[in-house]
């Protein structure tokens, strides 16, 4: 059964990255294929941030490739999508009218500026194909990135208080090599399964305004900024611990029973992407 899935996932991945080359999945060091955050040996995870909006028809295109690569790299993977620009804009009344802008994602949009949808950052590095990527190229960009050892762990702790609506977030950064330069830590708060109006230019004429569409691994806010803080200015030696706590009210509209945490560590000069981590918030 499972070799038929991932045959069924492959022959997907074909036509959805038709312009990348099929490599098999990533085996970590446990040997296991995929990737599991919890495992004792610390595994590679990777930040895709896509720029997206439910008035973008092509929009559905790069959250099916988002999901044939969490199928291969499942913990690898860790999506966010960022609603933005024209595509994101709401209507008054009728379809359309939930409105999945953040002001912090904006702030990161107006940053990277982003002209054609769906595009994502991956890692936030710029790569011979460019900084921002279609999804063409986010198999082969992703499986390249994969090769690559941690050079740090990310472990997130949180405790929610539902009467009061209070989430306190505990990040500990555990490095693995000693480095010297500034970095930034950045933490966000993620919610998947809402339901809602979305155009999909896959579908015949009549049918593309989709009513009950899930939007996930939506961006909210960021709880620490839309660039985070400074973690490290300076030398860090390896089996270092660096640790942040953070007290945040969540937004009352929010399910947090279906939201996560996400946490990274990147550059400050170039902000590129270190080590990222998830976590669900009520587990």
């Amino acid at each position: 059964m499972m070799k038929k899935l991932k045959i069924i996932v492959i022959i997907s991945m074909v036509f959805i990255f038709s312009c990348d080359d099929i490599e098999e999945p990533f085996i970590d060091e446990m040997k296991t294929e995929c990737g599991d955050a919890s495992l004792p040996t610390p595994i590679k995870q990777i930040l895709i941030e896509e720029f997206t909006g439910h008035k973008c028809g092509y929009c559905p295109d790069g959250d099916k490739s988002i999901e044939l690569l969490k199928e291969l790299y499942c913990d690898h993977l860790i999506p966010v999508s960022i609603h933005t620009g024209g595509f994101a804009e709401i209507n008054s009344s009728g379809k359309y009218t939930y409105d999945y802008r953040a002001e912090d994602g904006l702030t990161i949009s107006n940053y990277y500026e982003p002209t054609g949808f769906p595009s994502a950052l991956i890692n936030r590095k710029e790569y011979d194909e460019g900084l921002m990527l279609d999804n063409t190229y986010w198999l082969t960009i992703v499986s390249e990135l994969l090769e690559q050892k941690p050079v740090a762990d990310i472990h997130i702790n949180s405790n929610y208080s539902s009467s009061e609506r209070e989430l306190k977030v505990e990040v500990d950064i555990v490095f693995f090599k000693s480095i010297d330069e500034r970095l930034m830590l950045s933490v966000y708060f993620i919610e998947d399964s809402i339901v809602s109006w979305q155009k999909d230019y896959s579908l015949e004429s009549e049918n593309q305004d989709v009513e009950f569409y899930p939007h996930n691994h939506v961006f909210r806010d960021g709880i620490n900024g839309a660039w985070g803080e400074e973690i490290l200015n300076g030398q860090v030696n390896s089996n270092d611990v660096k640790s942040k706590t953070y007290i945040y009210t969540v937004n009352s509209e929010w399910n947090v029973e279906n939201s996560s945490l996400i946490a990274f560590v990147y550059q400050s000069e170039t902000k590129e992407v270190l080590q990222a981590a998830q976590s669900s918030i009520i587990n």
